[in-house]
C-alpha cells in the first residue's frame, strides 16, 4: 500500500529508451546522484538441436566472481544444469577500457602471475563493445559476436529508500559455446544504486521484486523485438518493449498473472502494458533449478518463449529470462 509520505513516490518508475554508445554511457559518472554499483552479462544460446545453453556473469567494478555456465548436458530433457566449466571461467580483477568508443574487459590480472596461481584450466577473456556490436570470448568455453538488437531500455526508480536507475542493452549472437555452433540473445544491464549494499541485499531482490522477465525474439525478416516486463510492488512496475530504433509499448504500471504448477514453478505469464499485452511459456526443461537454489527466498530462474498477442510474424527463435520469487507471486495474488 502506498505510505503517502511528503516527497517520497515509493517506487514507482520512469520509462524509456535510449541509443546504445560507450561515449555517452560514462559508467564513471554518477547517474540521478547514484554510482554504478554492478553490470551483468547474460544469455541464452540455442544450436541446431534445438539444445539451449546460458550463461551469467556480474561485474562490480572491475571484479567478476566467474560466470554461471549452463547446458542441458546434451539432452533435450534435461532441464538447463551448472555445467563445470562455470569453474573454469575466468575471475577476479580485470582489465578494463571506460573511455572512448569501445568499451573493454580483457586480460585477467590473476592470470598474469606466475604458474599455479589460478587453478589449471581457467580460461582467459576478452569482452568488447561498441554500441552497436558485441563480441565476448572465453578460451574454449564460448566465441560469440553479434549487433545489437535496437535502442537500449532503461528505466529510473524515484524512490527514497532505494533509488535506481536500471539500463540493458540486448544483442543477437552467433558463434561457438563449447565447441558447438549456437546463436541467441545476449544481454548487458547496467544498475546504479546506493553505493555500499550487493544487489541481493538492496530492496528489490530482498522483497520488491515479483518477477522479472526479459525477452528477445528474431523474426524471419530479420527484425528483433525485446524488452523488459517487471512485475513488482509499491509501483516498481516497468514494462518496456523495443524494436529496432522505436518503442513498441511502455508503461510505468505494468499488470502481470501467472499460472504455476505444483513446485511453484511459472508455467506461463501473462503481461498487460496497456497498448500491447505479451504471453510466456515456460517448458519444464527451462528451469534452472542449480543455478535457483544458490539464490534464496524461493527464487526461481528460468527459460522460456514470449509473443505479443495477436503477432503472425514468423519467429526464426525467440527466448526468455524469467526469474521469479514464488512465495511473492501467490501473496500478491498473481497466480491465475
Amino acid at each position: 500500500m502506498p505510505r503517502f509520505l511528503f516527497g517520497d513516490f515509493d517506487h514507482r518508475v520512469t520509462v524509456g529508451a535510449f541509443r546504445p554508445d560507450p561515449q555517452t554511457m560514462a559508467v564513471q559518472e554518477m547517474q540521478h546522484g547514484l554510482p554504478l554499483q554492478a553490470t551483468w552479462l547474460y544469455g541464452f544460446f540455442r544450436e541446431e538441436s534445438g539444445l539451449v545453453s546460458a550463461i551469467e556473469r556480474k561485474f562490480v567494478g572491475s571484479l567478476t566472481s566467474g560466470c554461471f555456465v549452463m547446458t542441458q548436458d546434451g539432452d533435450a530433457g534435461n532441464e538447463l544444469n551448472v555445467h563445470p566449466d562455470s569453474g573454469r571461467s575466468a575471475r577476479g580483477e580485470l582489465r578494463r577500457v571506460l573511455e572512448g568508443p569501445e568499451r573493454r574487459w580483457h586480460e585477467p590480472v590473476f592470470q598474469r602471475l606466475p604458474a599455479g596461481t589460478v587453478p589449471a584450466g581457467e580460461q582467459p577473456m576478452d569482452l568488447r563493445w561498441t554500441g552497436d556490436a558485441i563480441s565476448y570470448r572465453e578460451g574454449d568455453i564460448l566465441d560469440l559476436s553479434g549487433p545489437r538488437a535496437g535502442l537500449g531500455v532503461q528505466f529510473y526508480v524515484a524512490s527514497r529508500a532505494n533509488p535506481m536507475l536500471y539500463t540493458s542493452t540486448c544483442h543477437w549472437v552467433s558463434g561457438t559455446f563449447q565447441g558447438r555452433a549456437v546463436a541467441g540473445p545476449l544481454w548487458m544491464d547496467n544498475s546504479y544504486w546506493v553505493h555500499g549494499l550487493e544487489w541481493k541485499e538492496y530492496g528489490y531482490f530482498n522483497g520488491l521484486q515479483v518477477a522479472w522477465h526479459v525477452f528477445c525474439n528474431k523474426f524471419a525478416d530479420g527484425t528483433f523485438e525485446w524488452g523488459h516486463l517487471v512485475m513488482g510492488r509499491e509501483g516498481f512496475t516497468p514494462g518496456i518493449v523495443v524494436s529496432s530504433d522505436d518503442i513498441v509499448a511502455s508503461t510505468p504500471d505494468l499488470h502481470a498473472k501467472f499460472s504455476v504448477d505444483d513446485g511453484a514453478w511459472p508455467k506461463a505469464a501473462s503481461f498487460d502494458l496497456g497498448s500491447a499485452q505479451y504471453e510466456f511459456t515456460g517448458p519444464p526443461t527451462g528451469r534452472m533449478t542449480q543455478f535457483s537454489a544458490s539464490r534464496w527466498a524461493n527464487y526461481r530462474a528460468q527459460f522460456g518463449q514470449t509473443r505479443l498477442v495477436g503477432d503472425s510474424r514468423e519467429l526464426v527463435d525467440g527466448l526468455t529470462w524469467l526469474e521469479a520469487f514464488a512465495d511473492r507471486i501467490s501473496e500478491d495474488g498473481l497466480i491465475t
